[in-house]
């Protein structure tokens, strides 16, 4: 079954890195719930509904209680009861979610929440231009687990402007204190377009690439397994949703800049906020121009990319072998992968230099 995605993308301020389709401010959020249910009604629901259900932006957890009630039924009028799917995620930012919204979001049947915390020390935080603090975070915490929530993401970010080594060691002992079930680990990337850019801020990778390895251990011993390159787990904690994206599964994309891969066809709505709005309104359809078909060698070589993400790899037909000797020989001569009968991964010292890995397919 495919995975459900709604993309909301209102910040109450865009961070110096953000590189995500956002925009500052709340004042276009009814206008744009309206475009939402329009674009959401133009679509046949799969015959055997969804699967998982992501909540992202943005910060879903900016918008009103009244208006997260409308975004929740909008979105079980499409999955049904959203506590009936096996995962459905919302993502938040201490700052914006109070009691009242855990409530609303536990009781519609949300079953995990991302929380962003990215650094622990206030001084980085408000270097990435961050409003919530680390009291705000640990506040937003106990009020989800005080909802109810007993699986928590947080995300953690390294290599960033005066971070040293130390103290991300102390932002992820101060968040492991805490026992969340699942931390998703990020190195700062510098987009062109982005604050960060204009400024002249460069990225770390050998700073970033030593803060990794040395999380990636810690982690373990906290009994948070490392499953794909960016991501820890407690037993049974893995992101579903995401899981279907690196497995080339299918999914619906709801909402400016959402993607979906349905049938094969790869397509993106409009990430104007405006255009979004005025085209789903009219016909429902506020798509980027044409979809996308992955076929043959692309589709094949997406797959390898998407499964070398995951730590466990991927396994391989034997014609997708032989048709990539090339390239897997290339990887495996220079170490950065390990081949055993069909199934090929990136070597677990190696998963930093992922991205030249994945270059090798594209």
């Amino acid at each position: 079954m495919p995975g459900l995605y709604i993309h909301i993308p209102f910040c109450r301020k865009k961070c110096g890195y953000c590189d995500f389709a956002s925009v500052a401010g709340e004042g276009r959020v009814d206008a744009y719930l309206e475009a939402l249910a329009k674009e959401a009604g133009a679509y046949t629901v799969p015959p055997d509904g969804f699967d998982t259900l992501y909540i992202g932006g943005g910060t879903p957890s900016l918008l009103s209680s009244t208006q997260l009630k409308n975004l929740l039924v909008l979105t079980s009028d499409l999955t049904g009861p959203i506590s009936k799917l096996r995962e459905a995620t919302f993502e938040a930012n201490p700052e914006s979610l109070d009691t009242e919204k855990a409530g609303l979001l536990k009781s519609a049947g949300i079953s995990r929440v991302s929380l962003g915390l990215q650094a622990a020390q206030n001084r980085l935080l408000r270097r990435l231009g961050r409003i919530a603090m680390a009291e705000d975070f640990e506040r937003a915490y106990k009020t989800l687990r005080a909802a109810g929530f007993d699986n928590i993401n947080a995300d953690l970010m390294c290599g960033l402007p005066d971070q040293k080594v130390a103290d991300f060691m102390e932002s992820l002992s101060w968040l492991l204190a805490m026992r969340p079930e699942h931390i998703s680990l990020y190195a700062l990337e510098v987009h062109e377009g982005t604050p960060f850019h204009r400024e002249g801020i460069t990225e770390a990778p050998d700073a970033s690439a030593d803060m990794y390895e040395m999380a990636a251990k810690a982690l373990e011993r906290a009994g948070l397994k490392r499953y794909e390159i960016s991501n820890f787990a407690r037993e049974n904690r893995r992101s579903l949703h995401n899981l279907n994206y690196w497995e080339q599964g299918s999914y619906l994309g709801l909402g400016a800049s959402a993607s979906s891969y349905l049938a094969g066809e790869r397509r993106t709505n409009t990430a104007d906020l405006e255009t979004y709005i005025s085209s789903a309104l009219a016909d429902g359809h506020p798509r980027a121009g044409c979809g996308e078909t992955l076929t043959g060698r692309a589709k094949k070589a997406e797959r390898i990319m998407l499964g070398l993400r995951k730590t466990e790899g991927i396994e391989l037909e034997d014609d997708i072998i032989v048709e990539f000797s090339e390239e897997i020989g290339r990887l495996l001569s220079l170490g950065l992968i390990e081949k055993k009968g069909p199934v090929i991964k990136i070597k677990s010292d190696k998963l930093y230099l992922s991205n030249a890995v994945f270059r090798e397919f594209v």
